[in-house]
């Protein structure tokens, strides 16, 4: 597993920040999960290190995740019986930081360098649709157009899941997002889509 950075203090102070409560952080960890799953797979299927790399990020946002649930859970009990009651909240928790460890055993194949038989990688190629990573360059095409121009482009045609910003990711994407120069689109489409893409990056 990863090794945690978030220091308690830091992860107290930014859910105060944020005001984020149970149902927010849950769903948080709901995306990241289905993202680093996504990920993984393309990952080994390019065996690509970069996408490996950002599994493993993910990994870390996951951990601050779950310590912010359990602190709101905490926080929320005020009395034996409610806690008994917000137990199974915790348990949806522990279970998606378990998805999500195993999507960064996925990725660590990629960065040990550990070969695939091809049998597995020829399933993982049947998938009409891919999830990859673009880097937006200063001088990109993509800085200033918005989500939605992106998705309609007839020459890109594809989703933008998540973007990092940063260290900061954007999990709730809308359509009137501008992109912006050195950020890190997570987008989905078909393979000739994404490399539109990434040759306007």
């Amino acid at each position: 597993m990863t090794e945690e950075t978030y220091e308690v203090d830091e992860i107290i102070e930014e859910l105060i920040e944020e005001k984020k409560d149970v149902k927010e952080i849950l769903t948080d960890m709901k995306n990241i999960c289905e993202l680093m799953v996504d990920l993984a797979y393309s990952a080994v299927l390019f065996n690509n290190d970069e996408l490996a790399e950002e599994v493993k990020a993910l990994e870390e946002e996951m951990n601050k995740l779950r310590y912010q649930l359990e602190i709101r859970t905490m926080v929320a009990a005020r009395n034996p019986e409610e806690a008994g009651q917000l137990e199974g909240i915790l348990r949806i928790g522990a279970a998606a930081e378990r998805m999500s460890n195993a999507a960064e055993s996925m990725a660590e194949l990629v960065l040990r360098d550990i070969k695939l038989h091809p049998v597995v990688r020829d399933a993982l190629q049947d998938a009409d649709e891919i999830v990859d990573r673009v880097k937006v360059g200063k001088n990109s095409k993509l800085v200033g157009k918005t989500v939605e121009q992106i998705r309609k482009d007839a020459k890109y045609g594809m989703d933008v899941i998540s973007i990092k910003r940063g260290k900061k990711w954007i999990f709730k994407v809308d359509d009137n997002e501008k992109i912006k120069a050195e950020d890190v689109l997570i987008v989905s489409g078909f393979k000739e889509n994404v490399k539109a893409l990434k040759a306007s990056k």
